[in-house]
């Protein structure tokens, strides 16, 4: 008896063999390869990864489970997952389950035993595609003619109908009151906002500007998310029409989204960014810092329209990574600001929120 195998196809006919893992059934998105040694459930959890292969180039996956707190969003987001060892023995004790089984319940298709490094060489040399995981006896030729005809999801709004997150409570009296616009918010950043005394507001992503201020936030968040914001032409707008009512910031998808209302280009990239290791310098302080992403699309540097200036570039490929406007309270990162090393937030938050006690 023969072991069930596996195939992940790229859209340029490259393929890798394996093994099925997690649920049963096939798997299509865009290939993005995640560089981090820990934090697959949060990746696989992220609405940030909607639409995605998720390649895990760490050699080995799932030794330490999965737990309930660490999920970024209510559902799996990611469509397949692609890895290279599972570890099916499992240690840490937050754990409450095995990763396989937990893609299992979620109904996330993936492959092992792949050599996750080459695919992401590979994905570095060719530019960013399309793939497919499939197993069993399947017919590759038809896999790969249903992978080029169909329309990339980056394509699509992958915004409008994501699970709603719940919002986690400061403990003790909230000093300050914020509105966010969830174009795929994450968990982490709601807990980041909590831990700065913040009480939140969380609308939906086709929510109007009138309903936003309707909150009387101290200010307004934009966040998430995945896809191509340029496709989201009613959260643009609503942004555009929040300029200069209400301190504004974006985070990630949200940075985009903000560029865009100030009239800024957005571009796919080449390669987008997928990871917990990119350097990213503020121009006014020089300071540097080691930052999470999660993007596809980019901010274009040149042209800048009147009255925007940028604020954070990467230092590996020297793009957009914050901007602001210089005639309005409202500013915006690519990057996803986490707590430092001794648990302290991000000092954009704090000025963010510092900025609405001296109104």
């Amino acid at each position: 008896m023969t072991s069930p195998t596996a195939v992940l196809l790229l859209e340029d006919g490259t393929r890798f063999e394996g093994l099925p893992f997690g649920a049963a059934g096939e798997a299509m998105g865009d290939a993005v390869f995640y560089t981090g040694v820990v934090g697959y459930q949060e990746v696989i959890t992220s609405p940030s990864y909607r639409g995605t292969l998720a390649v895990f180039t760490y050699p080995v996956i799932g030794s330490y489970g999965v737990n309930e707190e660490d999920n970024e969003s209510p559902a799996a987001c990611v469509a397949g997952v692609v890895i290279k060892e599972y570890s099916r023995t499992y240690s840490n004790f937050r754990a409450t389950g095995a990763l396989e089984d937990f893609l299992v319940a979620h109904g996330v298709a993936g492959i092992r035993g792949v050599d996750t490094r080459a695919v992401a060489v590979h994905l570095r040399e060719h530019g960013a595609m399309r793939g497919i995981i499939a197993s069993g006896d399947v017919d590759e030729r038809t896999l790969l003619d249903t992978l080029r005809r169909d329309q990339s999801l980056i394509k699509a709004d992958l915004v409008r109908d994501l699970p709603r997150q719940e919002p986690v409570t400061p403990h003790g009296e909230p000093a300050h009151r914020l509105a966010i616009l969830d174009l795929g918010v994450s968990r982490s950043l709601l807990a980041h906002l909590a831990l700065l005394g913040c009480s939140v507001e969380l609308l939906p992503p086709t929510a109007s500007p009138d309903q936003l201020l309707a909150t009387k936030p101290d200010g307004v968040v934009v966040a998430g998310g995945p896809g191509d914001p340029r496709v989201l032409d009613y959260a643009v707008a609503t942004v555009k029409a929040l300029v200069g009512k209400v301190p504004l910031l974006g985070i990630g998808l949200g940075h985009q989204a903000l560029a865009l209302a100030l009239g800024c280009t957005v571009e796919r990239m080449a390669l987008g960014h997928h990871g917990v290791n990119y350097p990213v310098k503020e121009l006014a302080t020089g300071d540097s810092e080691i930052t999470v992403q999660q993007h596809s699309f980019v901010v274009e540097a040149d042209p800048l329209p009147d009255g925007v200036e940028i604020t954070h570039v990467n230092l590996n490929d020297k793009t957009v990574e914050g901007i602001r406007s210089t005639t309005h309270r409202a500013a915006s990162v690519q990057f996803h600001p986490s707590l430092d090393e001794t648990g302290r937030p991000h000092r954009l938050f704090e000025a963010f929120l510092g900025r609405h006690d001296h109104q």
